[in-house]
């Protein structure tokens, strides 16, 4: 009888540690995956799970990230907002390896947002081809004009318009008219190639953006899970 006893002490000492430290544990490997990608702090993530210890099993009640001003890749982004519900994750890798993956989520959604200073900073890298670039936001239509050279000799204006969009997983500058004007005469096409910004494939959690919405000079990417 006392043997049954401190059985049953033991295995709810086990039970209250797991539902005390289990949810810690998938925080610090949901961290060390996240950090992979981007420069987030612990503290931007919060995991809950009743009770805790379900976290053993690979479940979790609700994800939640909220962050300010980090880097992906290239990009700063402004901030990052995503809650992701009823989520399944492997545990293994977990306890192993400190990681962990996001295997289904019963629904989730994100937004990012990205300043206009941010983006013009990335046009103007990929707009390497012009010189005296300005770059400006009218909207949701963004105007690019700067100097080119016409056969590498000749100096010409040249002016972009395009937008941000979604093709697949990526985040795209989409160029809708191109104009360039040398010597009296003017060249429009709108055969230009998009420039890609960031490929969301990469983007932990499952979340890929579905649409972006640009307002008062701020890009805001939308996005929702996408294994449920």
């Amino acid at each position: 009888m006392k043997k049954i006893i401190l059985l049953f002490v033991v295995l709810a000492a086990l039970l209250t540690g797991a539902n005390a430290y289990a949810p810690q544990l998938v925080k610090t490997g949901l961290y060390y995956t996240l950090s992979e990608k981007m420069d987030l702090n612990m503290d931007d993530i919060e995991v809950t799970a009743s009770p805790g210890a379900k976290c053993l099993l690979g479940e979790i009640d609700a994800v939640r990230i909220h962050s300010r001003s980090f880097r992906v890749g290239d990009l700063l982004f402004d901030s990052l907002d995503c809650t992701l519900q009823d989520v399944r994750f492997d545990p293994a890798a977990v306890v192993l390896d400190q990681r962990l993956t996001v295997t289904r989520a019963g629904s989730g959604e994100m937004t990012a947002s990205v300043s206009s200073e941010e983006l013009r900073r990335f046009l103007m890298h990929k707009m390497s081809d012009l010189s005296d670039v300005d770059i400006a936001f009218q909207g949701d239509v963004v105007v690019v004009t700067g100097t080119a050279k016409v056969g590498g000799i000749l100096p010409a204006h040249a002016t972009v318009q395009g937008r941000f969009g979604m093709q697949g997983s990526k985040l795209l500058f989409i160029p809708d008219d191109i104009s360039v004007e040398s010597m009296g005469m003017k060249y429009t096409s709108n055969r230009m190639g998009k420039a890609e910004i960031y490929d969301f494939q990469k983007f932990p959690l499952g979340m890929v953006p579905d649409r972006v919405t640009m307002q008062d000079n701020v890009l805001t990417i939308h996005g929702r899970v996408t294994n449920s």
